[in-house]
């Protein structure tokens, strides 16, 4: 977070960022969905230079949402100040989204056994604003301390 984003006398008390769980499923799934593509095309009658060409795009492919996803995940931030929650996400065009400490009204934390195990779980904040509250889903978790 940039000192910009702080308002007069604001200290950051914790930044985290979800937790490397989230990127389990789609570091496993893509490699796997390449794999069925490129093993397809193996089988599929066509000439060599353009099964060669559509292997490697599909790798380019694969590569390209890998590297989608590490960014999505890297842009996602979570800031706690002695003032308010914060928000930020987005790769290209940012967001950010902030919840007053003092409008705070609930804070519930979820860990299962794997959370537990490996120290992240869901935290959502309802703040007293009309709209919904704000979450944070696959957080990592520090001691007593949720992020």
């Amino acid at each position: 977070m940039r000192g910009g984003d702080l308002l007069p006398g604001e200290r950051v008390l914790l930044t985290a960022r979800q937790h490397r769980v989230v990127l389990v499923r789609p570091f496993a799934l893509t490699p796997v969905a390449v794999l069925v593509v490129v093993v397809a095309l193996l089988l599929m009658p066509l000439r060599g230079e353009l099964r060669l060409f559509f292997a490697l795009a599909a790798l380019l492919i694969g590569v390209l949402i890998l590297n989608l996803y590490y960014w999505r995940w890297r842009a996602h931030e979570y800031v706690v100040t002695d003032q308010r929650v914060i928000l930020n996400e987005g790769v290209l065009a940012r967001f950010s989204r902030s919840i007053a400490i003092d409008r705070i009204q609930d804070l519930t934390v979820y860990q299962g056994l794997w959370g537990r195990t490996w120290g992240f779980g869901d935290v959502e904040l309802e703040s007293a604003d009309a709209r919904a509250g704000s979450g944070c889903t696959w957080c990592r978790i520090r001691s007593r301390c949720a992020t």
